[in-house]
């Protein structure tokens, strides 16, 4: 079974000019999986912030419409944003703009943003939820673009792997071995990110970290419980990740079978 084809296609939502109708389907299916990571992104950049001189920069893989630097640089929650965006009528770009210039800001945080919705980013971009916003597919291209940003020191994804797989590491890593191999900086001064994500547990990893492991990473899956990310759309996916579950060996006697989905949190640290 096609663990892409279980999950309902929410494409039409991705790819409007806001994000209201995206947050609309999101909390009838009650999402919250952005709220739990907060604070699991939040501490390690608050480590990073110990040790660097600058503001941290966090690469932020299939960004949507910048949910995470909403959360993370305006301290928001998801509640919050639901209950501006979809308070009534739809908020004009003007009001949006206001409502996120009246939050306050962590300028210590600099948000890139990679993602397949070109729209998606141009409304992060206004809104000034990212320095930069990239339309790249990470399986297909070489990601050049990479090497006119900035050193990143996080790199972050919420429920895109599994639509993103091992060639997106792939590329990734083989573009952050190549800078790091042509630094400036001494090979102590020049740190490889970090990162963090959330993965469905019906997502093999196996591949995932086959990469990370050519590349001198250590990953390891975070042993705290899995995170709720959302309730399954309808009986059909609900009875499609149970099997495919069941198939791979996974116990979802505590978790899937209460009509959710869940994702375990994985963080990867260069060795080196």
């Amino acid at each position: 079974m096609d663990e892409l084809k279980v999950k309902k296609d929410f494409t039409d939502i991705y790819t409007q000019d806001s994000p209201h109708e995206y947050l609309k389907e999101m909390d009838r299916l009650e999402y919250s999986i952005s709220d739990s990571t907060k604070p699991l992104y939040n501490s390690i950049i608050e480590e990073l912030e110990e040790t660097l001189s600058r503001p941290v920069n966090v690469l932020d893989l299939g960004s949507s419409y910048g949910i995470n630097s909403s959360l993370m640089k305006y301290d928001l929650t998801m509640s919050e944003l639901n209950n501006f965006f979809l308070n009534g009528t739809e908020p004009t770009k003007q009001e949006t703009k206001q409502f996120y210039e009246e939050c306050t800001s962590n300028d210590n945080i600099n948000f890139y943003q990679i993602d397949i919705s070109e729209e998606a980013l141009k409304f992060s971009e206004e809104m000034n939820l990212c320095v930069r916003g990239m339309n790249v597919d990470l399986e297909a291209e070489k990601l050049n673009l990479l090497g006119s940003l900035p050193k990143m020191d996080i790199v972050i994804a919420t429920g895109c792997i599994g639509y993103i797989g091992y060639k997106a590491f792939l590329n990734l890593l083989k573009v952050i071995k190549n800078r790091q191999s042509n630094s400036n900086e001494s090979e102590t001064e020049y740190t490889a990110p970090i990162f963090a994500f959330s993965v469905l547990r019906m997502f093999d990893m196996k591949d995932i970290e086959e990469v990370f492991e050519i590349y001198d990473y250590s990953i390891v899956k975070s042993d705290m419980k899995p995170i709720r990310q959302r309730n399954f759309s309808d009986p059909k996916e609900k009875a499609q990740t149970v099997s495919l579950l069941h198939g791979m060996g996974i116990n979802t006697k505590k978790y899937e079978d209460d009509g959710n989905f869940y994702a375990d949190f994985y963080i990867a640290k260069s060795k080196n």
